[in-house]
């Protein structure tokens, strides 16, 4: 019995890590706005009705935001909610060039690598994407803030 333990714990070992589970920081996919900003604790809050965003072709609309820091990071969070049933499905984020490198990182301890990277040979611009356990893209342009969109897998 005590060989058989010890195998398993070489085993497990052995296996790659998993990435961390789906879902934004303090949010839930599917969460309502108001749960979003309670969650925040004061972080976030709801957008007037002329200042949401909705995007169309996504059947979503933009409709709180705030600010985010953790370990150094300071981000513009804007929060997307479903247009059919209202729950969290997409969470948008800006962080200053500055802190571009220290965003992908981040999402990379979380994450692991990148499954897609990309470089426009003309503008410079890098660009980095998760399809697990969300779909994940990190866009990063000398000279402007990098943009960071995070959504549900599906959406």
């Amino acid at each position: 019995m005590r060989a058989w333990l010890v195998a398993a714990v070489v085993v497990m070992a052995g296996l790659p890590a998993s990435p961390a589970a789906a879902h934004w920081e303090y949010t839930r996919w599917g969460m309502t706005q108001q749960q979003v900003i309670a969650a925040s604790r004061g972080a976030v809050r709801a957008l007037p009705v002329g200042e949401r965003r909705p995007v169309p072709s996504a059947r979503m609309e933009y409709r709180a935001s705030g600010q985010f820091r953790t370990a150094g990071l300071q981000m513009t969070v804007a929060f997307a909610f479903d247009g059919r049933n209202g729950g969290l499905v997409c969470v948008s984020a800006r962080v200053e060039e500055g802190q571009a490198d220290a965003l992908r990182a981040r999402l990379e301890r979380q994450f692991g690598p990148a499954q897609e990277r990309g470089q426009d040979p003309g503008t410079g611009a890098r660009s980095y994407g998760w399809s697990r356990p969300d779909e994940i893209d990190l866009q990063v342009t000398r000279g402007q803030p990098a943009v960071l969109l995070h959504c549900a897998r599906g959406v």
